[in-house]
């Protein structure tokens, strides 16, 4: 069953809750002979499993701990998520061909394991040291600002995330739970252009699980979850206005929004669910048989590309690529013989490059995904 209430995304006077439970529409339209071809492209085609292809350059990965292919590159692209180290020195970057790029300053306090760095486009990048607080650096390596994300809970709180597009226009600092009064709650707020916080979420008895932020920077969706209720996710614009719930009843694995954030798709290990944020109604969706490790919706198409495949030590066997047209009510579904290498350092990313044709990047090789129906 399914309630909701039409609404417009652009009317910021009367914000509406949808609830809506998942349902698994039936495709009626299979082909014998599958309409959908991968292949390889030729610059990833002999990558083994634990090689990349990071702003054009090749990189190896194991683990945490990463290695340039050797060559020179007047590329000045930045290994988005990737190119930032902490040691004695401090904060160093690298261009994509692994060649240095700076150094900035930063006392490394012994025995904090909350520490991490966040990479900016342009060269800056945010350094969260001590649970909860975060430094935001230039692309000198100068301090800009130093902002707590602390609670102040004294029974306690776990260690704050940071969420950002991929230009970091909106950046989002959570905290995913914070204990209070012996229940588990959480809290999420953007950081506005004069270093100022607006928050965007809070719950006394919900954990944030995720929070992801359009690639426009326009949209924020944030995941939370409760024992015995089903997973929720809240979309608010950059400012904080709030445009609409949804829930899934199954835990939520990533959540992309779609178009210019007219839709946004909700995965889980096993289903797929496509909603408007303009109306709340849903799509599309459907469940799959093997473990989910990608999905999203491509409006112009009408179609929801995904990925499904076994995972042992970051190395995916048994890999279909699968195509719904939820239009049309049609899929069509295509086996990849060989295994793909994926990382927690890269997310898996989907591109249109003409109709009904897609590259699926992020893995240790792209895949070229043409589909007819």
């Amino acid at each position: 069953m399914k309630n909701h209430v039409l609404c417009s995304a652009f009317n910021q006077k009367n914000y509406m809750k949808y609830s809506i439970f998942l349902t698994v529409f039936t495709l009626i339209s299979t082909s014998v002979y599958s309409q959908l071809r991968v292949s390889e492209s030729s610059a990833t085609r002999g990558n083994s499993p634990s090689q990349f292809i990071v702003a054009g350059h090749q990189v190896a990965i194991n683990g945490s701990s990463l290695s340039f292919a050797s060559g020179v590159s007047n590329d000045i692209n930045i290994l988005t998520s990737l190119s930032g180290s902490l040691n004695a020195s401090g904060v160093s970057l690298y261009e994509g061909s692994g060649t240095p790029l700076l150094t900035g300053s930063y006392n490394l306090q012994s025995g904090d394991n909350s520490v991490k760095v966040y990479i900016k486009p342009n060269g800056g990048y945010v350094v969260r040291e001590n649970i909860a607080n975060f430094l935001f650096y230039d692309n000198s390596g100068k301090v800009q600002q130093s902002i707590s994300n602390s609670s102040q809970s004294t029974e306690g709180e776990s260690i704050s995330e940071l969420a950002a597009d991929p230009a970091f226009k909106t950046t989002v600092l959570f905290n995913p739970k914070i204990v209070r009064g012996g229940k588990e709650g959480s809290s999420a707020q953007v950081v506005n252009r004069n270093w100022t916080t607006t928050n965007i979420f809070y719950s006394g008895d919900r954990t944030i699980s995720l929070v992801k932020v359009s690639k426009d920077g326009q949209f924020i969706a944030v995941v939370s979850s409760q024992s015995g209720s089903d997973d929720q996710v809240n979309i608010t614009d950059r400012f904080g206005n709030e445009l609409g719930t949804f829930t899934f009843n199954q835990n939520i694995a990533d959540v992309r929004f779609s178009g210019e954030g007219e839709y946004i798709t909700i995965r889980s290990s096993s289903r797929v669910g496509v909603y408007s944020l303009l109306s709340g109604e849903r799509e599309g969706s459907t469940s799959f048989r093997s473990d989910l490790h990608f999905a999203e919706f491509v409006p112009e198409d009408n179609v929801i590309v995904a990925l499904t495949a076994d995972e042992t030590a970051s190395v995916l066997t048994d890999v279909e690529l699968h195509t719904i047209n939820i239009e049309a009510r049609s899929i069509e579904r295509q086996d990849y013989s060989g295994s793909l290498g994926k990382s927690e350092l890269l997310s898996i990313e989907l591109q249109r490059t003409r109709a009904n044709q897609y590259t699926l990047s992020g893995l240790n090789k792209a895949l070229n995904l043409n589909v007819s129906f």
